[in-house]
């Protein structure tokens, strides 16, 4: 961990909103996910049906709804500290995302999500904007017969691309097919109406976006000026220094909340 705040107190001195600090996630139930599954996996539910199961939950290290549990609580301090700093700013939307693919972004943001609506406060809209790799989808255990992009493409409507899962308060807005020139979309005029409606729409909700790595495509930069704060998963001993400070000068516009620590146990 001191190497990772060593280069965060430098990267402090390169910009005005510096990120607020660390928190540890235990890499037992958060390592990467493994092999995504498909509709031919035991357990994987088909379009619209909200019961989640709880081995493929465990499958994809989805832990925040459990009870009397280590890494539970982990999610419920993250939540507290990002629905205080959020409140204090009056932000609605959340981008989370990690300087490389497999430092665990979607794990935290369905998790995050999960420990947000069992507040009781709060509804939540979790958005897969991973246009290229959407993965949210095989996480939460639904296999979509539409999403964003059909939306955006095809003009599906927007209610028959989001799903409500078994989680009371949660809804979940896929994808959709993936999209090679997906910045595109992202930064086009229509996605910023959308970006508004969903932020609007509900004065109870918040939405989070799952959003791309920063160092592997420039979907972050289009789309981040429609979000409200960001919080970046980095990984113990995975991370570099260097794509740190690429990530804080990259986002350097965005309020950063703070940086989630993968595997720091």
């Amino acid at each position: 961990m001191d190497k990772l705040e060593k280069a965060l107190q430098k990267a402090r001195h390169q910009r005005s909103a510096p990120p607020s600090g660390f928190v540890p996630i235990d890499p037992k139930h958060l390592a990467p996910p493994v092999k995504p599954t498909d509709d031919s996996t035991p357990g994987f539910v088909p379009p619209s049906t909200k019961t989640a199961n709880e081995t493929l939950l465990e499958r994809h290290r989805i832990v925040a709804h459990r009870t009397r549990s280590a890494e539970a609580d982990a999610f419920r301090f993250l939540r507290t500290q990002v629905l205080q700093m959020m409140a204090q700013s009056g932000y609605k939307t959340l981008a989370i995302t990690s300087p490389n693919y497999g430092d665990g972004k979607t794990t935290i943001a369905l998790n995050l999500a999960i420990s947000i609506v069992l507040d009781l406060k709060q509804t939540v809209l979790l958005v897969d904007l991973d246009l290229r790799k959407p993965k949210l989808h095989e996480f939460a255990g639904v296999n979509p017969a539409a999403g964003l992009t059909d939306h955006l493409i095809k003009g599906t409507p927007l209610s028959e691309c989001i799903i409500r899962l078994d989680f009371d308060r949660l809804s979940l807005l896929p994808a959709g097919e993936a999209l090679d020139h997906s910045s595109e979309f992202l930064g086009a005029p229509r996605m910023a109406t959308l970006a508004q409606e969903l932020k609007t729409r509900y004065p109870d909700r918040l939405v989070i976006y799952d959003m791309p790595p920063v160092l592997t495509q420039d979907d972050p930069i289009a789309f981040m000026p429609h979000v409200d704060a960001a919080l970046l998963v980095v990984r113990e001993d995975v991370t570099k220094t260097t794509e740190i400070s690429r990530c804080l000068e990259t986002l350097s516009n965005a309020n950063i909340l703070g940086t989630v620590l993968n595997d720091s146990f």
